[in-house]
């Protein structure tokens, strides 16, 4: 009830992004790799806004199994102004300094010139996204998944049909090729954006929203949501911007390695989109749990959820091996560019049982219980030292293949396991953090 809602709503939003990548890349290669890269962007901001909600949605999913309406009320509208700050400031950085930003990624001035163009148009999405998202994360500590996945599906349809018109130029618009992809993003984020509004100023809820609680954000309730919520955020952001540093190392790797990760990437993102309900159904699971003091059914409820998305990893994998080659299928790519993609695919499908393992372990259970500093600490040592490092080595000095790079960027997921499991058996995320709150 819980996780399936969320995959089918994670699931719905990366077809999405296929279907653009797939429209985009009719164009060329030039065009899915700059709109990629330029979408790297809001990749970051998408792990602050993430960060900031997965931090937070530690409180409130404990006050909601305490049934604390009050701090739950406080602790989202913290999430609430932090999240449009954050968008804001990216939202500012895109609009001004769009070329700079894409140079980060790429020397090639074609994907500078296409990325820019598209990256400062579609920034107008980033506070309606930034919105949609907070609100998304605290319903789901709340229980209520339904609604969000259902105003998605709603979004990514109209994202769908205004991409066709506005990319190809249908139904008397001008052709805008990349362009066209932005304005789209934009029509249907603020689509996504008005529905909620209405939902929250009309639906009933077991859970009543009071204004006056929302804006009292006092002393106490920052340092409450920043003791948890800070080592997400600096967690979620230093993962972005390691992850952002792949991008980088394949950047610099050429343009066909560039089109290769890409499109590798938007399948193995559909992979992912299934595996984080079951992730997000732990944390909530657990957290109510927690919240509520039973500590012995959150500790069982954590080690089936986590047998679970591991045997729904190995499956999944299985799946991804068999679909890659009709997936390649559906681009005008290269011989090489297509070589790159299978390897890549089938390299992710061996590592997903760790991968799945390292987020239901991280997102799911050490998080609920307040365990936010070690995983933070955990997952940056293990991506900067480990992850980036090496791949930077693979790519730069050593002159390695693509497949081989990825590989070296994947060893931090095995030393994660190691770690995360260590800490899973001591228990320390096992406690209550808001049973002395009132």
């Amino acid at each position: 009830m819980i996780g399936l809602p969320v995959s089918i709503q994670n699931l719905i939003n990366t077809v999405v992004n296929m279907v653009d990548t797939f429209m985009i890349g009719s164009l060329g290669d030039d065009y899915v790799s700059a709109v990629g890269l330029a979408n790297k962007v809001f990749f970051v901001l998408n792990l602050l806004i993430f960060g900031i909600g997965s931090g937070c949605s530690v409180l409130l999913s404990q006050y909601y199994g305490k049934r604390d309406d009050k701090n739950l009320n406080r602790t989202f509208g913290f999430m609430m102004a932090l999240s449009l700050i954050g968008s804001f400031i990216f939202f500012i950085l895109a609009v001004s300094i769009p070329g700079a930003l894409m140079r980060i990624f790429t020397e090639s001035e074609a994907l500078i010139t296409i990325g820019a163009s598209y990256l400062r148009i579609v920034s107008v999405s980033y506070v309606f996204t930034a919105f949609s998202m907070a609100v998304g994360a605290m319903l789901r500590s709340i229980n209520k998944t339904r609604a969000p996945m259902i105003f998605t599906i709603i979004s990514v349809f109209i994202n769908v049909f205004f991409n066709f018109i506005f990319i190809f130029g249908k139904m008397g618009a001008p052709v805008m090729n990349a362009d066209g992809a932005a304005i789209g993003t934009i029509i249907a984020r603020f689509v996504e954006f008005m529905c909620i509004l209405f939902y929250l100023i009309f639906a009933k809820r077991d859970v009543k929203l009071e204004i006056k609680e929302i804006v009292h954000i006092n002393k106490e309730t920052i340092k409450k949501n920043l003791k948890f919520a800070l080592p997400v955020i600096v967690n979620e952001v230093g993962w972005g911007l390691g992850t952002t540093m792949y991008s980088v190392i394949y950047g610099h790797m050429g343009d066909e390695v560039v089109a290769s990760m890409t499109i590798a990437t938007a399948l193995e993102d559909l992979v992912y989109a299934l595996l984080f309900g079951v992730s997000t159904a732990c944390a909530v699971i657990v957290g109510n749990q927690l919240g509520s003091n039973d500590l012995e059914k959150a500790e069982k409820s954590a080690v089936k959820l986590l047998i679970c998305g591991i045997v729904l990893s190995a499956v999944l994998a299985g799946i991804l091996v068999l679909v890659v080659n009709p997936y390649i299928m559906l681009y005008k790519t290269t011989d090489v560019v297509a070589s790159n993609i299978r390897k890549v695919c089938i390299a992710y499908a061996i590592m997903m049982p760790a991968r799945t393992f390292n987020l239901i372990m991280i997102v799911g259970i050490l998080r609920s219980g307040g365990d936010t500093l070690f995983c933070m600490i955990m997952e940056l040592t293990c991506l900067w030292g480990i992850g980036v490092s090496l791949g930077a080595i693979g790519a730069f000095l050593l002159n390695l293949d693509v497949l081989w790079v990825f590989v070296l960027c994947e060893t931090e997921q095995l030393v994660k396991v190691v770690i995360g499991f260590i800490r899973y058996r001591q228990k320390k995320w096992v406690k209550n953090i808001v049973i002395k709150d009132n």
